[in-house]
């Protein structure tokens, strides 16, 4: 093994002599999240309206559609990245990635709780792209995360009061590993110029059998038997943005959107211990985000945090934080503000 590394390095090292660009800790213009990502790897504040249910209703007000916050923050370490080819024909990039999703009912008056933290960290990504430079076919890239890891968290203050209210289910414990697969067409490199870009995305569970999530009874989490889960190990995923060229001043309209299907989570969290298991099994089901917005470009710089957008953020589908996945018809509309 330690012959295996140290040739690899040392090839890397060799390769990276010969590169025309790029380097160690170097950064890659392709093989970023795009605005409508689910699981960005940027920087995101919102402030949105989104649907009420009484798992995460903390003063119970019955309220159909209720206020709430959502910070993600993501980052993208760059270990390598390299060109090769005449005229840069092929790019290979290393990144490592993770980020941390905060949702929160900051205008609930009585203490504003923390409703859900997800994490995902895992093994650096490695990018491929061929650029083609033909008319409308720019490039196209393969990404490849071998592993990942997300973890979700309730909220202590839903926690205790789900305890204090003698809740069938109390916490779901959500974490699973995965390896994740996305081919695009038209990685937007030149972030000034206009561009059309095509994203389907894989992934795939390591441990199928064990599935997405699990209920702990001997840890204190609710009565396991109240959760169906089925095996689907798979969530898949088609995303399209359009940037158009930048103006003198450094400002591009973008849209972008996605098309998820995923796991709708098998149990009801409003059931109570003592009452009749009607709790509903895994299925299916498609989620839809839309973003519509400004970015500006700082002139000059293509580094971390160049590029700054507002718009508007719409979603569709089952709820996409922790436990609360097994709700669907969840809707979600507000402002957000993206770093990248």
């Amino acid at each position: 093994m330690r012959i295996v590394f140290f040739n690899t390095l040392f090839l890397l090292c060799c390769v990276t002599l010969q590169a025309g660009n790029g380097g160690w800790f170097t950064y890659a213009p392709y093989g970023k999240s795009l605005l409508s990502d689910v699981h960005p790897n940027f920087v995101r504040f919102e402030l949105v309206g989104n649907t009420n249910h009484q798992t995460y209703d903390f003063t119970h007000s019955d309220k159909s559609y209720r206020s709430s916050s959502q910070g993600c923050f993501g980052l993208e370490l760059p270990v390598w990245n390299g060109d090769f080819g005449v005229d840069r024909q092929y790019g290979l990039s290393v990144t490592l990635t993770a980020s941390t999703y905060l949702w929160m009912d900051l205008f609930e008056t009585q203490t504003s709780p923390i409703l859900n933290n997800d994490y995902r960290i895992g093994a650096p990504t490695a990018t491929f792209i061929h650029r083609l430079n033909r008319k409308f076919l720019k490039n196209y890239s393969v990404a490849w995360s071998p592993f990942k890891h997300e973890s979700t968290h309730i909220g202590d203050e839903l926690q205790i009061q789900r305890v204090e209210a003698d809740y069938a289910i109390r916490r779901v414990n959500v974490s699973y590993n995965y390896t994740e697969l996305a081919f695009t067409l038209n990685e937007p490199e030149n972030i000034d110029a206009q561009c059309h870009t095509l994203r389907m995305g894989l992934m795939l569970l390591w441990a199928p059998n064990d599935g997405w999530y699990r209920i702990i009874e001997s840890a204190g989490d609710g009565d396991e038997s109240l959760a169906h889960p089925t095996v689907s190990p798979f969530e898949a995923y088609l995303q399209y943005q359009y940037q158009t060229a930048a103006s003198s001043h450094g400002f591009q309209g973008v849209v972008s959107a996605e098309i998820r299907n995923r796991v709708v989570y098998g149990y009801d969290l409003t059931l109570k211990n003592g009452d009749i298991d009607n709790s509903q099994s895994d299925y299916r089901c498609f989620t839809y985000n839309l973003f519509i917005g400004m970015r500006y470009h700082l002139p000059g710089y293509d580094g971390y945090f160049s590029r700054f957008s507002i718009g508007v953020r719409l979603y569709h589908g089952n709820c996409p934080f922790g436990q609360f996945r097994s709700i669907d018809n969840y809707n979600q509309m507000g402002v957000s503000m993206v770093f990248q």
